[in-house]
């Protein structure tokens, strides 16, 4: 609850009660006890697609990358390639 003008407002709910002598201090007169279980069907992949890069695996075309600096400031970063189809991992410098 928090104060409001002449009374105290509940955030969830929009319960109101006047300031008096006897509502000086609020109470919490119940604790919430259920909890949320969020379930995960699948994944997003937010990574760009390459469609011309080729899987050394499986030989499909297109995959997703990724590009970090390994290396030094004034080196070009590297390209990490996901298989679209299969999911190999590879790097290209």
């Amino acid at each position: 609850m928090s104060p409001v003008g002449k009374s105290y407002v509940c955030g969830s709910c929009g319960y109101e009660v006047t300031k008096s002598a006897k509502h000086a201090e609020p109470k919490i007169v119940a604790k919430s006890t259920g909890k949320e279980v969020v379930l995960i069907n699948e994944e997003k992949v937010a990574e760009p697609l390459d469609s011309d890069a080729v899987c050394p695996k499986c030989k499909h075309t297109g995959a997703y990358f990724l590009l970090k600096q390994t290396r030094s400031a004034d080196e070009p970063e590297t390209k990490f390639y996901t298989c679209a189809s299969c999911g190999h991992r590879w790097r290209e410098y």
